[in-house]
């Protein structure tokens, strides 16, 4: 009998101890690094471990964890011996205790199911994705936009066949999946409703009247020598959240240079909000694959685009990292100085707070604030930093179109201020005017933003009647037309001025057409549009001249404006 006891005793010993081991561990988010698409979350941890196997349960995190992707450290006299992610289904444990062992084949059919369709929703990203840049490349090469001079109108309209079809078979592979991805979508959301389900049901059975939410966790086993007190380090990837870059862009009239505001449209949909956190913005793409590249042989006799239909030949890379920041942001560290700052200057901004650094293929933009992003799925702003840009104003005008002169702001080096494409809204003088895309990478050096019209400049395009005749040739009809463009300045200052107009362009090697007198404009013989650029000064007018003669063969019928 006494040796029972002393069994019992000691039993009872071994699972106290067994059961210090298991930590559950409620943290919240250090820092926060969002991707484009996704994020990774950095939580730390104090711990005191036991001598021998330790189990850390990092409970209460988000539902979109990505389970290849977490990462553990620490700081102390342990190891760290495997790392785990679980979904914690309360009810079951519920049901479990009371004898009801049916959860566990339904909780493995479920997590199975699921993760299966995870695998096949991570494809059709990665096949999207592929699609995405098949399409970008095939819509910047040069030879669509007519920029190489020495192709000729056949091989034009021969790349532009050749687009279209290949436009088209994306598109409806895009469709395709879009409709692939809103399946599997549709089915992840039948398991979870069935988890929900049976979870009331058990609940029910058991006789409880409360239905605990899914705890998501991440498990991590670590062996001590001895008991000690350490630091645990997670972080992990997640699926649902990101952020999209956006713009404003702000003219003065009493300043010279337009003033760029980097903005970030942050969204997270994970379950948990991010309450008082630490944000790093990344132009970083996790779901980008970085995979080199290779050409296949090239055989003479086949089209050379369709040896490539699924490859891009350029090694992919993130564009290049924008450059400078207040130097306000140097003080965001010191508050006290700050405080005392802030009552003899004007407030600050939240991209005071912003610093940059960049490597070889990515740009980060570490904010020194701390930012509360709700996980409600919706945009929520936070400025990054502001630059002025070199901006040169000059007012344009299309004469054949319209009679309105419009102000513009031709902006020459908003490359360099800028790492990712985006929408930018246009303000002068504090009134928004309209919107734009900033697309980094295209063949223009510069950007010429509208500002809006500009009552003191006159334009007006007239056709010279008098200079413009039809000649009966003895196969051919010679037209001639004549147009006459008259600007003034009713403005106190000089100003420089861009019109445009252009001339026919033949499709028929029968229809001939020659240029008398352009005023010396420059002409692009692809296009066929016309520019002049000039000065006029204060209280003065300027014209120009536009002659141009059309020979065409008398049974052929030719339409004029």
């Amino acid at each position: 009998m006494k040796s029972l006891l002393i069994f019992v005793f000691c039993l009872t010993i071994v699972k106290a101890n067994a059961a210090e081991t298991d930590k559950t561990i409620k943290s919240k988010p250090e820092k926060i690094i969002v991707y484009t698409q996704g994020a990774q979350v950095h939580r730390n941890t104090l711990v005191n471990l036991v001598a021998g196997q330790n189990t850390i349960i990092f409970s209460g995190l988000e539902n979109c964890i990505n389970a290849s992707a977490i990462q553990a450290s620490g700081n102390g006299n342990f190891i760290i011996a495997d790392i785990q992610h679980e979904v914690h289904y309360p009810e079951f444990d519920k049901a479990k205790l009371n004898g009801d062992v049916r959860y566990k084949k339904l909780l493995k059919q479920v997590n199975d199911s699921l993760q299966e369709l995870n695998y096949l929703i991570e494809d059709i990203t990665y096949k999207s994705d592929a699609l995405s840049t098949e399409k970008n490349v095939l819509l910047n090469y040069s030879l669509y936009k007519g920029q190489s001079k020495r192709d000729s109108i056949a091989s034009l309209k021969d790349g532009l066949n050749y687009l279209r079809e290949k436009l088209y078979n994306i598109n409806t592979e895009q469709l395709k999946l879009k409709r692939e991805r809103e399946n599997l979508e549709a089915k992840k959301t039948i398991l979870n409703e069935r988890v929900v389900n049976v979870s009331r049901e058990l609940t029910n059975q058991n006789n409880s009247g409360e239905v605990e939410q899914l705890d998501y966790r991440i498990l991590v086993h670590v062996i001590a020598d001895q008991a000690t007190q350490a630091t645990v380090s997670l972080n992990y990837y997640i699926t649902n959240a990101g952020w999209t870059p956006s713009y404003d862009l702000r003219a003065m009239s009493n300043e010279q240079n337009v003033k760029l505001t980097y903005k970030a449209q942050i969204h997270q949909e994970s379950g948990i909000d991010w309450g008082n956190v630490k944000l790093v913005l990344s132009t970083a793409n996790p779901n980008r694959s970085y995979n080199i590249p290779s050409l296949s042989p090239w055989y003479l006799g086949y089209n050379p685009y369709k040896q490539n239909n699924n490859k891009d030949s350029r090694v992919l890379s993130a564009p290049a990292a924008a450059a400078g920041y207040s130097d306000k942001a140097k003080k965001a560290d010191d508050f006290s100085d700050l405080e005392q700052e802030q009552k003899e200057v004007a407030a600050l901004n939240a991209y005071d707070y912003t610093s940059v650094s960049e490597n070889v293929i990515e740009t980060e933009y570490e904010i020194k604030l701390n930012y509360n992003i709700p996980s409600d799925g919706k945009e929520h702003f936070a400025a990054i930093m502001v630059k002025d840009l070199k901006t040169n104003y000059r007012y344009k005008a299309i004469p054949k179109l319209n009679n309105n002169v419009y102000l513009t702001a031709v902006l020459s080096d908003w490359e360099d201020a800028i790492t990712m494409g985006g929408e930018a809204s246009i303000y002068y003088d504090g009134s928004y005017v309209g919107n734009t895309s900033l697309l980094p990478g295209g063949t223009e050096d510069t950007i010429q933003l509208s500002l809006g019209i500009d009552k003191n400049i006159a334009i007006k395009r007239q056709k010279i009647k008098e200079k413009c005749s039809q000649k009966v040739l003895d196969n051919d009809i010679l037209h001639q037309y004549t147009y006459e463009i008259t600007m003034k300045n009713s403005r106190a200052t000089k100003i420089d001025i861009e019109v445009e107009d252009q001339l026919p362009l033949a499709q028929d090697k029968s229809v001939v057409v020659e240029r008398k007198e352009l005023s010396g404009a420059k002409y692009d013989e692809v296009t066929g549009i016309l520019k002049w650029r000039s000065t006029i000064q204060a209280k003065d007018s300027k014209k120009l001249t536009l002659m141009y003669q059309v020979k065409a063969p008398k049974y052929m019928s030719v339409a004029f404006n």
